[in-house]
């Protein structure tokens, strides 16, 4: 049975909605990291996040998955484009610790973030709320075990 999204992780401020879904924002280095500091708290008890550091030309954001050292570029291009496309480069990374991210839209005006373990990414493969990562066919395979996402 899937996991229900609308009632799952952490909301973002109204704003954010905007900024991606309607594209009147951006979306960088400084974005990703307010998006990875309520999941860090999330990912407690499964595993850490931390060290998150964003750099100050905006273009580029490390941090620690337990205790691994990743460095993700965010592109500088429309907000929707680098959430998905950020989201997708962080979901390779969580692979390590069987997990995955994703950008929920359960309502609109409402954006959320979901970590889910990635034994259920088969489940959300057509779900229309999911906004990020938007590459479904990544998900199967990775569901499969025979592609990284």
């Amino acid at each position: 049975m899937a996991v229900d999204l609308a009632n799952v992780g952490f909301a973002f401020g109204a704003e954010w909605y905007w900024r991606i879904v309607e594209g009147d924002g951006t979306f960088g280095a400084t974005a990703a990291r307010a998006c990875l500091m309520p999941l860090s708290r999330l990912a407690r008890g499964r595993f850490v996040v931390d060290a998150i550091t964003a750099s100050p030309d905006d273009r580029s954001i490390e941090l620690r998955i337990d205790g691994a050292p990743v460095a993700l570029e965010v592109g500088l291009e429309r907000p929707r484009a680098a959430a998905d496309r950020f989201v997708i480069e962080l979901n390779h990374h969580l692979r390590a610790v069987d997990h995955a991210f994703v950008l929920v839209v359960p309502r609109r005006y409402q954006l959320r973030g979901a970590l889910l373990p990635r034994a259920d990414l088969a489940d959300h493969a057509r779900d229309p709320f999911v906004l990020a990562p938007s590459d479904r066919t990544s998900w199967r395979r990775v569901a499969h075990g025979t592609a990284d996402l």
